[in-house]
Order: structure tokens, then sequence, then C-alpha cells
């Protein structure tokens, strides 16, 4: 099994839309988690991907053109490893 890169997306959504926002990110592949949060942001995403190419594509290809997104933030996962 690969390992695989994860990635929380942090969405500001159109005043009123979060639910049907929420209701879209969570139809996509590879979205572990999706929340509606109170605060600077609306929806937090946890997202997983083989390379942090495929999450980025993730967020570009599919989150922006979801109606009602107006921004998003995202923060890569690191993996740490003992020495």
């Amino acid at each position: 099994m690969a390992n695989l890169v994860s990635a929380y997306v942090l969405i500001k959504t159109d005043v009123g839309k979060t639910r049907d926002v929420l209701n879209d990110i969570l139809k996509l592949k590879n979205v572990s988690h999706a929340t509606s949060v109170a605060g600077d942001y609306d929806i937090v995403v946890e997202a997983t991907g083989e390379t942090v190419e495929n999450i980025s594509s993730k967020v570009l290809d599919e989150i922006h053109k979801i109606p009602n997104v107006r921004e998003t933030k995202t923060l890569m996962g690191i993996k740490h490893t003992s020495e």
C-alpha cells in the first residue's frame, strides 16, 4: 500500500451556501472527512492523495469548481519519521 499524503482544506463559502457546498464536497473521491465550522472559514476538509500534486489538482480541479466556493487555503500534512 502506498503512503498517502494528507491535507486540510479550509474553505470560505458565499453567505448561506455552506450546507450546499459541504454536500458537494462530501461526494468527492479521497475526501476523508468534511465539516462546517465557525470562524474565519466555513468548512474544513480532510483529503488524501498519493502525492502533493494529486491533492493540489483536487483543490484546483474539483473544489474550486463547486458553486459558491469563494476561497480556499490548503494545509499539507507532513509525515514525520523516527530516526
